[in-house]
C-alpha cells in the first residue's frame, strides 16, 4: 500500500502537493485527530494543492485505487490511535548513519501542520499546546545539513512526534465523545458513480472532473 500512495503522490503531485507517504501520514493523523470532522472530499482535494493542481487521472480505476488505499490508512491511523494508542507510529523514512538506522520526521511534521490548516483549532490546555509544539520544532529548527543532529537528536525528535500525536488525538477524542463501536468500520470503501460529485471537492461530476 505504502509503495503504491508513493508513486501516486510522485507521478501526480505538484510542487504544492503532499510529496510523500511520510508527509500524507502526518496529514491524515491530523485530519483524524482534530476537533472537528473533515470530510473526505475537503482532505482529498487538500492532498494535491488548490484547483489547478489536481490530477488528470488515467483512468478511474486509477481514482479509484488511490482513494481506496487512502481511506484505508487514514481509517487505520484513526482505529490505532483509537483503541491501541500505544502502537501508533509516525511513517517516517530512515536512513543508515554511523550503524545504525535513524528515523527522519521532518516530512511527517510537515504533512501535519498542513492537516491543521484545514479546519481552526482552538487554544489548547499547556500539555497539549507543548505536544503541538513537539510536532512543530524539527520544522523550526531545520539545519542546513543532517550532519548538524546527532542520531539521538533525530531518534528523539520521531520520539517526541509519536508521543505528541497520541496526546492530541486522545485530547480531542475525549472532547468530541464519539467513539465509535470497534466492531464497526471507521468508514466503508468508496465507490463512485460517474455521475455523483468528485470526490476532490469541485462541485462537478465525477466523469466530467477527473477522467477528463
Amino acid at each position: 500500500m505504502y509503495d503504491t500512495l508513493e508513486a501516486l503522490l510522485e507521478r501526480y503531485g505538484s510542487e504544492n502537493s503532499i510529496a510523500s507517504m511520510s508527509m500524507l501520514d502526518g496529514f491524515l493523523t491530523a485530519v483524524v485527530s482534530g476537533p472537528h470532522l473533515i470530510m473526505p472530499s475537503t482532505w482529498l482535494h487538500a492532498i494535491w494543492g488548490g484547483e489547478q493542481d489536481q490530477p488528470e487521472w488515467q483512468s478511474e480505476a486509477e481514482l479509484e485505487r488511490f482513494i481506496d488505499l487512502v481511506m484505508r490508512h487514514s481509517n487505520d491511523i484513526a482505529t490505532t490511535l483509537t483503541y491501541a494508542a500505544e502502537d501508533y507510529f509516525p511513517v517516517a523514512p530512515e536512513f543508515e548513519r554511523h550503524g545504525e538506522w535513524v528515523p527522519l520526521i521532518h516530512d511527517w511534521c510537515g504533512g501535519y501542520q498542513g492537516g491543521l490548516e484545514l479546519a481552526p483549532w482552538p487554544t489548547l490546555p499547556a500539555p497539549e499546546a507543548a505536544a503541538l509544539a513537539m510536532i512543530a520544532e524539527p520544522l523550526e529548527k531545520m539545519p542546513t545539513s543532517l550532519e548538524a543532529y546527532s542520531n539521538e537528536h533525530l531518534q528523539e525528535q520521531a520520539t517526541k512526534a509519536r508521543f505528541a500525536a497520541r496526546i492530541l488525538h486522545a485530547y480531542f477524542l475525549a472532547q468530541r465523545g464519539d467513539r465509535p463501536a470497534r466492531s464497526q468500520p471507521v468508514a466503508a470503501p468508496i465507490k463512485i458513480g460517474r455521475n455523483e460529485p468528485c470526490p476532490c471537492g469541485s462541485g462537478k461530476k465525477y466523469k466530467q472532473c477527473c477522467l477528463h
